[in-house]
């Protein structure tokens, strides 16, 4: 594939942009928070907790030659609706996964961690995005956080390669988050109105992903690959 045509189908994929929302907190559209892991995707990619948007277009993009979406709950035409603890899957089928701001929200995260690598191909990669500094959200249940540490050993506790570990995410985020949900929490009603303009404000100026947090960073986005199958 040429570069020119690689480049026209990004901007394709990325030419209706929409920036994700809860209330007045601004998060930067998936495009840009997928957009530095697009050498990652490869072959056949299973998106594991889809949700309700279809991202196809743009892991075909950034070069997956077919997308799997799955989930628990999806209205997405195609898509295969499963726990993905139980994936209906052979094994090594995919080329790629990814697993976005997902096993924050699932029973046993061990047990998703399984069936991914049982289903990933040897060689591939595995694309994991986990909250660190993120208040409580169902989804329809909310679970748990990991640090930078957590979500690295995470992967070396399946005997995966650990390619990258990525901040997602600004302060804004964070702090926009916390300070909208704290006056939920203690009936300030008053306090939330007079904050909404600040909040929305800020996060949607400061919402791409600053790169250079380590111990503070909203959400940590990993990069894992499936260690070639020993003879």
């Amino acid at each position: 594939m040429s570069l020119t045509s690689t480049a026209d189908r990004i901007k394709m994929a990325v030419s209706t942009l929409s920036f994700a929302r809860v209330g007045p907190v601004h998060f930067q559209p998936l495009e840009w928070e997928l957009a530095p892991l697009a050498s990652y995707f490869r072959g056949e990619v299973l998106n594991a907790g889809c949700g309700f948007r279809d991202i196809s277009l743009l892991l075909k993009s950034f070069g997956a030659t077919a997308v799997t979406n799955v989930d628990i709950e999806t209205n997405l035409p195609g898509a295969t609706v499963s726990p993905l603890d139980a994936l209906p899957f052979e094994n090594a089928r995919f080329g790629s996964i990814l697993c976005n701001a997902v096993l924050e929200h699932v029973g046993s995260a061990e047990d998703v961690m399984s069936e991914l690598i049982r289903v990933l191909q040897p060689g591939g990669h595995l694309i994991v995005s986990i909250p660190f500094l993120q208040p409580y959200h169902e989804s329809p249940t909310d679970y748990r956080r990991y640090t930078r540490e957590g979500i690295k050993q995470l992967g070396e506790r399946y005997g995966l390669e650990v390619i990258a570990i990525k901040p997602v995410h600004t302060i804004a985020q964070t702090i926009g988050w916390i300070l909208w949900e704290y006056p939920k929490e203690h009936k300030g009603w008053a306090l939330r109105m007079l904050l909404w303009p600040l909040i929305w404000l800020g996060t949607r100026v400061s919402c791409r992903s600053n790169l250079v947090l380590e111990n503070s960073a909203n959400t940590f986005q990993a990069v894992y690959r499936k260690l070639e199958q020993r003879e």
